[in-house]
């Protein structure tokens, strides 16, 4: 004969499984439910508790830091490669004033002004130049272009007074090709320092920093700069 007690374990111990199986299933429907509201919370921004979701908020901010450090280092960039063409801009226009003067003193056979020393003086004011242009840090591609074209402006106005050396040996009816070859390379010179103080100076503009005007004019002189490369206020 069966022990009832025996029957009534059993019967307890089938419906406690039950109950404990029901539990669970109960239980992970739950957590579904909560995982699936979480991550559409997430999808749009915001936690289950209506605030914005901490991972989105640092990339954004993170990204916001880095925006504003690089547009810093390009303004502090482009404060010193002014600085650096403003003294290279003196001695070019330094070397522009003398060399323009001393062939046209040339062309028209007037005794030798500058002769080879003053060639050699020339050549030292293009060093410090280009030594002060040199010193300026990599910065943005549009920064290292305006740099490189007055770098390359002292290069040929130094082919130019190279020219002039010669100028000064040559026959007496040479004279004239090689001062216009002087004159061309002075005006290349010229030309691609413009490109390059143009650059800057939208550069210092887009910076917050104004205006910056490092113009040349062929013989030098600050008030025969053209006027296209010359501002309203500037007349």
């Amino acid at each position: 004969m069966v022990d009832p007690s025996k029957v009534v374990l059993i019967i307890v111990n089938r419906l406690s499984r039950r109950w404990r199986i029901t539990l669970v299933l109960a239980m992970a429907a739950v957590a579904v439910v909560l995982v699936a509201v979480a991550a559409t919370a997430l999808a749009a921004g915001r936690d289950p508790r209506g605030e914005e979701a901490p991972e989105v908020a640092s990339i954004e901010a993170v990204a916001e830091k880095l925006a504003a450090e690089q547009a810093r280092e390009r303004a502090e960039l482009n404060v010193s490669l002014a600085s650096a063409a403003e003294v290279a801009h003196g001695h070019m226009g330094e070397v522009l004033q003398k060399l323009s003067f001393a062939v046209s003193a040339q062309q028209d056979a007037t005794p030798n002004v500058a002769g080879a020393d003053g060639a050699g003086e020339w050549e030292l004011e293009l060093e410090r130049a280009m030594s002060a242009l040199d010193a300026v840090g990599e910065g943005t591609s549009e920064q290292t272009v305006a740099r490189e074209a007055f770098i390359g402006a002292a290069h040929l106005l130094e082919s130019a007074v190279a020219d002039y050396g010669h100028l000064l040996n040559a026959p007496h009816e040479e004279r004239e090709s090689y001062a216009e070859t002087v004159i061309e390379r002075r005006d290349a010179a010229v030309r691609l320092w413009q490109s390059g103080a143009a650059q800057l100076d939208t550069l210092t503009v887009e910076s917050g920093g104004g205006h910056v005007h490092l113009f040349l004019a062929p013989d030098g002189d600050p008030d025969a700069v053209p006027l296209e490369f010359q501002e309203p206020d500037d007349h």
